[in-house]
């Protein structure tokens, strides 16, 4: 049926957006597996060996995931000591969470990708596995 009233319309794009978000949360649920999660704790980086198609699909994903609220490594003392950081949002300044000290940038770099997994709801303790 032709759109016959403008004023009528609505915006879908919210609708899909939604839609689209949790179709790709579920197909990355699926690559979470201990072995990905092994694979990335050997070699953060990907710099020693390169990283499997799985594992870079997930870290693609939890790169471009919005910025508020998303977990960083903070460098405290460099090369000694990290600490884990939320970012607030363009203009703010972010949080660095209390608590757990790295003292290697793998650690911490690892440390951050269990962190974003959780925070988008990747990982096993919320999807009622065995946990990371």
């Amino acid at each position: 049926m032709p759109l016959s009233d403008p004023r009528r319309y609505r915006d879908k794009t919210a609708d899909w957006m939604r839609w689209f978000s949790a179709d790709r949360r579920r197909h990355l649920s699926t690559l979470v597996t201990p072995a990905l999660i092994n694979e990335h704790a050997a070699d953060p980086r990907g710099g020693d060996t390169p990283h499997s198609a799985a594992l870079q699909e997930v870290l693609i994903a939890l790169r471009s995931a919005p910025t508020v609220d998303k977990p960083f490594a903070y460098i405290e003392i460099p090369y000694r000591r990290y600490r884990l950081g939320r970012m607030q949002g363009r203009g703010k300044r972010p949080v660095i969470v209390p608590g757990k000290v790295y003292d290697s940038e793998r650690a911490a770099i690892h440390a951050v990708f269990l962190a974003r997994l959780a925070w988008l709801g990747l990982d096993n303790k919320r999807r009622g596995g065995q946990g990371l």
